[in-house]
């Protein structure tokens, strides 16, 4: 296997200041919401976290980027002042964040205690284990909203709004839960290229002979996000896809279609068979 010397000093680093910090891996991975397999995959030097993570690692490690990445010596700004630097790149990183919660000053003292530094990391595993990743979530108040009012966003689009009425609390749990709703109901609003390549790069690890040669080869990233929100649209889930995109291969080989529409009908009509567990459970309801 083929090591990227940059990669290789990313993942020592990450090992070391883990390690600083008393963290055993499953630690530090159930902290920042990935897997402990894939904080491996980063301290051995087999792939680079993506921005999303690389932020999460140095907000728990007390690092900074430059530091994880070597970068010590690069500057954009004419005082050469790190912290200034540091947040150049962070509000360039962050200027459309892919999920956040924005509320307004009622629920400051509710996310000031860090509950939620242990609750959204929870409820990425939880949707994990049904095939959805969810990335990293932003948290911020904003002057713009009532004091009992919170948006959820994906790309600055609201996808939920409410305001507290008076007499109810005002908590993390409840704002997570409808975190939770929200990112279920509407992951096709929330996926991009970027979480697709992370889910198969994931996949490739117990399904390399369906991922390999095929994505992104023969299956751009693309035509796979294309594909997977058409198809969350119709209800099927992430879950299935090692079998979307075993499906998609096998289209491609036998050179049945071109279309983006054409290969969503052959794949859901696979997907939605009545040997479908929720398809065959859905049928036994209505008798």
């Amino acid at each position: 296997m083929k090591y990227d010397i940059a990669q290789t000093e990313i993942g020592k680093r990450i090992a070391e200041s883990r390690r600083d910090k008393k963290l055993t891996q499953e630690e530090l991975a159930n902290r920042i919401g990935i897997t402990a397999q894939a904080l491996s995959q980063y301290e051995r030097g087999l792939r680079y976290p993506d921005i999303a993570i690389l932020k999460a690692l140095c907000v728990t490690l007390g690092v900074s980027s430059d530091y994880l990445m070597g970068l010590k010596d690069s500057k954009v700004n004419e005082i050469d002042d790190v912290e200034i630097e540091q947040e150049i790149w962070s509000n360039l990183r962050n200027s459309l964040d892919t999920l956040s919660i924005v509320f307004g000053e009622d629920f400051i003292s509710s996310w000031s205690n860090d509950i939620h530094g242990k609750q959204i990391p929870d409820l990425r595993l939880r949707l994990a284990k049904e095939g959805i990743l969810m990335p990293i979530v932003r948290i911020r108040d904003w002057d713009q909203l009532k004091p009992r009012e919170f948006i959820i966003l994906a790309y600055d689009n609201v996808l939920y709004h409410e305001e507290i009425i008076e007499g109810h609390p005002v908590t993390v749990d409840y704002t997570v839960q409808k975190l939770e709703e929200v990112v279920r109901q509407r992951y096709a609003d929330i996926l991009n290229a970027d979480i697709i390549r992370d889910m198969v790069e994931n996949l490739r690890i117990n399904h390399s002979a369906i991922i390999n040669g095929i994505v992104p080869e023969k299956i751009s990233y693309g035509q796979l996000l294309v594909v997977c929100r058409e198809l969350l649209g119709r209800g099927d889930g992430m879950v299935y896809l090692p079998r979307i995109i075993e499906m998609i291969g096998e289209i491609q080989r036998k050179n049945l279609t071109s279309s983006d529409d054409e290969i969503v009908e052959i794949v859901a009509k696979q997907l939605e068979s009545p040997n479908n567990k929720w398809v065959w459970l859905h049928e036994q309801e209505k008798k």
